[in-house]
């Protein structure tokens, strides 16, 4: 798709607002990009350090994009819905990456049937290694969500979804990385713990981590095929796992799940 005959407006430039700007950037056929934040110095990096246009409010910024993506926090979508309105009509596309708001809602302080699509990004997108999960409002149909997939493609991977397993996708992938890097960290410090110098400790974990979770997309087994393989009888692997599972590592993701699925779900309320 080209997107280079769209104008795509950005409310918002924090991390992912950011990340999303330089990933449009970076295709071949770029679109015309337009971008607005409520804050001056946020507006003075995007004119000085990205080179889009900023308009004077989001209203014109509206006004003049045939594509809206709202990269703001939940806490604010309402004020900023109440902003921009009046100004959207059915022949804009409306995209949210607001974590937890469904697309009933944004579509209840429309004054028109504006297609809207609801999305989850997660922060490895700020080096296109990103996931997006992506679920279609009530007004919109398979060439919005062509047009958003291609949009954050840009990001790294897509994935279409019911919007009723969002809540989950925001506990899983959306939050997913903070779970990885407390992972890493606490086997870096362990690896310390154990004497090890910092840096050596940083550069094992790192490719350890890495090195695995390509062996498992490449090789296409389960992660317990794979950790079988690893896993010698009466051997070092089997004696760590079992100190793992008697602390609960699994019962903690679990309730990690279900606390961060539950946050999502009231956000969006």
């Amino acid at each position: 798709m080209d997107l280079s005959t769209y104008r795509i407006g950005i409310i918002g430039s924090g991390n992912m607002g950011k990340a999303i700007i330089k990933g449009l950037q970076s295709v071949k056929q770029r679109p015309t990009i337009m971008a607005w934040d409520a804050l001056s110095d946020n507006q003075k990096f995007l004119k000085d350090e990205l080179g889009v246009s900023v308009p004077q409010n989001n209203q014109e910024l509206v006004s003049n994009s045939d594509i809206i993506i709202l990269a703001v926090k939940p806490q604010v979508i309402d004020l900023v819905m109440a902003e921009i309105a009046t100004s959207l009509t059915s022949e804009k596309l409306l995209i949210s990456i607001a974590a937890g708001v469904p697309c009933k809602r944004l579509e209840k302080a429309l004054r028109a049937p504006v297609p809207t699509v609801r999305i989850m990004p997660n922060t490895p997108a700020l080096i296109n290694r990103g996931i997006s999960a992506i679920a279609a409002g009530s007004h919109s149909d398979e060439k919005d969500l062509e047009i958003t997939q291609n949009i954050f493609a840009c990001l790294g991977e897509t994935a279409l979804v019911p919007e009723s397993a969002m809540d989950m996708v925001t506990a899983v992938s959306g939050s997913g990385p903070a779970y990885v890097f407390l992972v890493i960290e606490a086997l870096l410090d362990a690896a310390v713990g154990l004497g090890m110098a910092r840096d050596l400790a940083r550069k094992l974990v790192i490719e350890t981590v890495l090195g695995s979770t390509e062996l498992l997309k490449e090789s296409g087994k389960h992660p317990m095929e794979l950790k079988d393989m690893v896993t010698s009888p009466g051997g070092t692997t089997i004696a760590g796992l079992a100190e793992l599972e008697k602390n609960g590592l699994r019962h903690a993701f679990n309730e990690a799940l279900k606390s961060a699925c539950q946050r999502s779900q009231d956000l969006g309320n």
